[in-house]
């Protein structure tokens, strides 16, 4: 085993770095330049350096500071944790109806597109269109039938008579030599030529208005409008169809298969192995399950317990592991948990979770059994049996070396 068991017999709140120096340059930590400016020198110590964080609400950063802190095995174990978290949600949000991420997302683009395509308050509105056009046609008719109708000809006879009352009416008034001089000006040649003018303009504004000019359309022209427009609705469906095609999922040429959901839980079982016993078979084992799970949350869990106390294999001997690597797969299962679909919690609740159960792993309280299940414990309760000062009943199969 490359795994001792030392410092399992005390508190296992963080590594023998104590400050935020020797976790950066032991364990590989890099915090971005705006998390970086926020310490004010990197020989605080890393409690120190977390309340900073968590006062700034840089909480993904804490997290990723945590990552960097905790022994390798109880970070492992607390990757895993928040795995089972995150899968608990995502099958809980999977319980209320039965759907995945993907077709709820499909049923929410059919049901905009059925939105988008309904056509129902058009026709509507051309059935009202319609009605009130059938309603002017009525009062129309009915006027035209309870007034006097007349023809075109009757009527201008009509204005003509009213003509030659009025001329009979000037002519009258007019002084009797003027109507017998043959040289005297002609006064009503203009009112009559304006007379007849308006009278025949005002019979055409009549006629107009009783027999309209055929239009270019019928007022049922709505109906190249509407065939435009359901043309246009109709072919909404498709091309959201076919985007959604081009992107969700992914599918590109040459990509290899998913991994399926039995290599994937063997990739956790792999890590959790490894949690129980951390030996280099185990290591080994959880490296060749994280290969075959190909990528995910789970296969970076393999990983992480791999890196975290296995010797690596070169082709000229063994190598010891990097001491940043586990560090690394374990803030990376954490984001990708994160950014896993599916669940009620978003991205920042997640990561508030994560930093829940880091820190309830990090001070002890949160624990695990022989069969890897979370034994939690009161840091305020008096211990009832307490440890004894060396490690002769230390064991290494489970837990972090305290008596139950």
């Amino acid at each position: 085993m490359s795994w001792n068991g030392h410092q399992f017999s005390k508190p296992c709140i963080f590594l023998h770095q104590e400050n935020l120096a020797s976790t950066m340059m032991l364990r590989g930590y890099a915090p971005e330049d705006e998390v970086q400016e926020l310490f004010p020198t990197d020989q605080i110590g890393n409690e120190l350096a977390l309340q900073i964080l968590l006062m700034h609400g840089k909480t993904e950063a804490a997290v990723n500071l945590l990552s960097a802190c905790l022994i390798p095995r109880v970070g492992v174990w607390w990757a895993y944790l928040c795995l089972q978290l995150v899968q608990d949600d995502i099958q809980q949000d999977l319980a209320k109806d039965g759907c995945t991420p993907t077709e709820r997302r499909q049923k929410s683009v059919d049901a905009l597109a059925a939105k988008l395509t309904d056509t129902s308050g058009i026709e509507q509105d051309i059935s009202e269109r319609m009605k009130s056009i059938e309603q002017l046609r009525s009062e129309l008719e009915e006027k035209v039938k309870n007034r006097d109708y007349l023809t075109p000809d009757q009527r201008l006879e009509v204005k003509l008579n009213y003509i030659r009352q009025f001329m009979e009416q000037m002519r009258d008034s007019l002084p009797q030599d003027v109507l017998g001089d043959p040289n005297a000006p002609l006064p009503m040649e203009d009112v009559v030529n304006q007379f007849k003018e308006m009278a025949l303009r005002e019979l055409d504004q009549y006629h107009e208005s009783l027999t309209p000019k055929p239009e270019a359309e019928h007022p049922l022209s709505f109906g190249p409008v509407y065939r435009a427009l359901e043309e246009k609705t109709q072919a909404i469906k498709p091309a959201l169809d076919e985007e959604m095609g081009k992107h969700f999922p992914l599918k590109l040429k040459g990509l290899p298969p998913l991994p399926s959901a039995s290599k994937k839980a063997a990739a956790v079982q792999a890590a959790l192995r490894w949690l129980l016993v951390p030996s280099d078979e185990n290591g080994q084992l959880a490296c060749q399950a994280a290969i075959a799970a190909k990528s995910g949350p789970e296969s970076m869990l393999a990983y992480a317990a791999f890196w975290s106390s296995t010797n690596l294999k070169t082709e000229t001997g063994i190598a010891p592991t990097n001491p940043a690597l586990p560090p690394i797969g374990i803030s990376k299962t954490l984001l990708q948990l994160a950014l896993q679909e599916g669940g009620e919690m978003d991205y920042d609740e997640r990561y508030r979770r994560f930093l829940e159960l880091g820190i309830e792993c990090a001070d002890g309280t949160c624990t695990w059994d022989e069969h890897g299940q979370p034994v939690r414990t009161d840091p305020t309760a008096p211990a009832s049996n307490a440890a004894p000062a060396d490690d002769s009943v230390f064991h290494a199969r489970s837990g972090f070396g305290r008596h139950a």
